[in-house]
């Protein structure tokens, strides 16, 4: 996840050993390392690449022959002089009882020691940086569940959704400042920022094939765009009050979109022409999910229910009202398309079987209302964000909380899983998005 190149007037410094630096280099530096990620993880990279070497036992450290700047300088090809005799004598008194013809011997063949030199000399510059290369990468696979990769800190207000692109190279992230800013996944680089909308971004989608990003908002509109060029293709306002929440259809075609005017209403995301309104909710809507074989969807309001009903029809099939506090904040399917799983404000994860009635999971352990979501790819795990500045991370079939992540120091309001599985993107009101290393299993194939 880390590649950006530290800074340019710190490079040098970086690359020397501690004890190499004054005093006053070595203060400057870890001040400067503090506000620096990229700094910061090229200075650990370093020190670990060092202490590698280090460790290496004595007889791998055979120095190899050092070769004299004046072996590349001087003309190999010139015939010995008294004068060039006598200065090799001086400045290497064991060669000075070689014969003068053998000395010039060897000088005749030097255009081919120059040349294996010289390939000698790639090959173990070569040589470090594969080693450097391996040792980097077997570093950064071995990263702790939980820590910190990248920490993206360019909204000046609350972040309240976060979104990967499909091939898990970019994050887009919606803020109450009113943009969403499309960026990098691995340097936190700028790619696109929107700023259409003119109220707070509650809600994020990214389309399946990847080019677009539709964006809901307090202003009452979802809006459709290029998600690398920004322009704007689709203009929904279909809503009367707070866009909340919405989905992207698997198949691209349409998006579900949930307000606090009470309804769902599921359109074409290429035209914005509305294909259904579900009115089956008397509060307002915060969570929409649509089942991954694209035939349901589950939507969630602030009076205790969750209701399962056809994409297509709009046919109420089940409604499942066994909430304690009542506030239903967020909603995920699990990938197989058997469960569902909710955020409440009772502080709870509830996961059940769809469209049963059977008794649900009760996972415990925030201390404060769940507000987000989401599934690991293959489905052993759940990540949910609270209020209380937590990400917890569940064994999807027991409850059981198998990792705290505590990064943020304010309410999480947006989770998300990466692709491949591989990290977690949360999005808080402290204004930044972390990218985090998820467990090593939850990379493993689909269940």
């Amino acid at each position: 996840m880390r590649n950006q190149p530290p800074c340019i007037a710190w490079a040098e410094k970086l690359a020397l050993r501690r004890e190499d630096l004054s005093p006053a280099d070595r203060a400057a530096l870890d001040v400067h390392v503090q506000t620096c990620p990229a700094c910061a993880a090229a200075q650990e990279d370093y020190h670990f690449l060092d202490s590698r070497l280090r460790a290496l036992p004595l007889s791998t450290l055979k120095p190899f022959p050092r070769l004299s700047p004046q072996f590349f300088t001087q003309d190999h090809t010139t015939t010995d002089t008294p004068d060039t005799i006598e200065a090799d004598r001086l400045a290497s008194p064991s060669r000075a009882s070689l014969p003068v013809r053998q000395r010039s011997a060897r000088r005749a063949t030097s255009p081919f020691q120059h040349a294996f030199s010289v390939a000698l000399v790639a090959s173990l510059i070569l040589a470090l940086l594969l080693v450097f290369g391996i040792q980097t990468a077997s570093k950064m696979s071995s990263h702790a569940v939980g820590a910190t990769l990248l920490s993206y800190t360019g909204h000046n207000d609350y972040v309240d959704a976060v979104a990967w692109s499909p091939d898990g190279q970019f994050i887009a992230s919606g803020s109450w400042d009113g943009t969403v800013q499309v960026w990098d996944a691995h340097t936190g680089a700028i790619v696109t920022i929107y700023k259409r909308h003119t109220d707070v971004v509650s809600a994020l989608a990214w389309s399946p094939d990847g080019q677009f990003i539709a964006s809901g908002s307090w202003d009452g509109t979802v809006q459709v765009w290029g998600a690398f060029s920004g322009a704007l293709q689709t203009l929904y306002q279909g809503h009367t009050d707070v866009v909340s929440t919405l989905a992207w259809s698997p198949d691209g075609q349409f998006i579900a979109s949930g307000s606090w005017d009470h309804t769902v209403q599921v359109w074409y995301a290429r035209t914005g022409e509305t294909l259904r309104i579900y009115t089956g909710h008397t509060e307002f809507v915060d969570a929409v999910a649509w089942s991954p074989d694209g035939q349901f969807i589950a939507s969630g309001d602030r009076n205790n229910t969750v209701k399962l009903w056809n994409a297509r029809t709009g046919d109420t099939l089940h409604t499942y009202n066994e909430f304690t506090d009542g506030i239903i904040e967020a909603l995920a399917w699990s990938p197989n398309g058997r469960y569902i799983a909710a955020g409440d404000r009772d502080t709870t994860v509830r996961v059940w079987e769809a469209f049963t009635n059977n008794p649900p999971l009760i996972y415990k352990g925030h201390t404060n209302e769940v507000s987000a979501l989401a599934w690991s790819p293959n489905g052993k795990y759940i990540a949910s964000g609270s209020y209380d500045g937590t990400v917890q991370i569940w064994k999807a079939n027991t409850g059981v909380a198998v990792y705290i992540y505590k990064g943020h120091n304010n309410t999480v309001a947006a989770v998300a899983w990466s692709p491949d599985g591989r990290y977690i993107a949360s999005g808080s009101w402290d204004r930044t998005v972390q990218i985090w290393v998820a467990p090593p299993s939850s990379t493993s194939p689909v269940r």
